[in-house]
């Protein structure tokens, strides 16, 4: 029996997997499970200790990284009693308890795709279900930091740290094209956005300050930074992320109504 099996070996799932593969103290044996053979061996092979396997083998927890609309297959022909976590995107808890086989227990969760280096971000839904609750929390305790949620509160801390690593990218992009734009070479400009989105995310980090005061004290009054920074707020730059966030929020919700069809 495995100690995890991974069904899903796509961008998120792979992510998951060999983020917790290669953790210290992790589970000794992860097996991934994917419709394409090919894509679940590179997976595997990308941890010490991966396994690629061709059906639903017993596992002590099931970790469904499948699309949404392909979750209520998966779940329907898991083993009775088993332990499954779902990532799927916009699947409420009740729908995932209702499709589970009997006797099983099913939590959600939405990891990002940092897991994979350690330094995710995972939301689980608040349930009353004893140990499995402590056991999900320490499996993504491996690979980044755990925050449990209401149900109601899911899909907007979905919408925040789920999707949050795209909009951080798009910020790269964005620094990197100005930069270009600007005169210098495409890789110094990408460079220097990278290193300056990840000193500044651990110096947000290292201090604990609210974003606001760490902000002032690098925008002098009158100088370059604050010039910047006048243009950001003149274009709405706060307006666009809340509808940004509030757009990835619906979307949850929209993939929720339509999840059982």
């Amino acid at each position: 029996m495995h100690d995890l099996l991974v069904v899903g070996g796509g961008v998120m799932g792979g992510a998951l997997a060999v983020g917790i593969g290669r953790a210290e103290g992790g589970p000794r044996s992860v097996a991934i499970l994917d419709h394409s053979p090919e894509k679940a061996r590179f997976v595997a092979s990308r941890f010490p200790g991966g396994v690629a396997v061709d059906s639903m083998e017993p596992a002590k927890m099931y970790l469904l990284a499948v699309k949404p609309h392909h979750l209520r297959g998966v779940l329907t022909n898991l083993p009775p009693h088993s332990k499954a976590i779902s990532v799927a995107a916009g699947v409420r808890l009740d729908q995932l308890q209702t499709w589970a086989p009997a006797g099983a227990q099913v939590i959600r969760a939405m990891p990002n795709t940092a897991c994979e280096i350690g330094a995710g971000v995972i939301a689980i839904s608040e349930v009353d279900d004893g140990g499995f609750l402590t056991a999900t929390r320490e499996l993504f305790g491996l690979v980044g930091k755990v925050f449990v949620v209401p149900e109601k509160q899911f899909d907007v801390v979905s919408a925040l740290s789920g999707s949050g690593p795209a909009y951080v990218f798009l910020l790269l992009e964005a620094m990197q094209e100005a930069g270009l734009t600007l005169g210098l070479p495409a890789s110094v400009a990408l460079e220097l956005a990278r290193a300056t989105v990840r000193g500044a995310a651990l110096l947000a980090d290292a201090r604990g300050e609210d974003p606001r005061t760490l902000r002032l004290a690098v925008t002098s009054p009158g100088g370059m930074t604050a010039a910047a920074i006048a243009v950001f707020e003149e274009l709405g730059l706060r307006h666009q992320t809340l509808e940004a966030v509030r757009a990835a929020t619906a979307r949850a919700q929209a993939l929720a109504d339509h999840a059982g069809e």
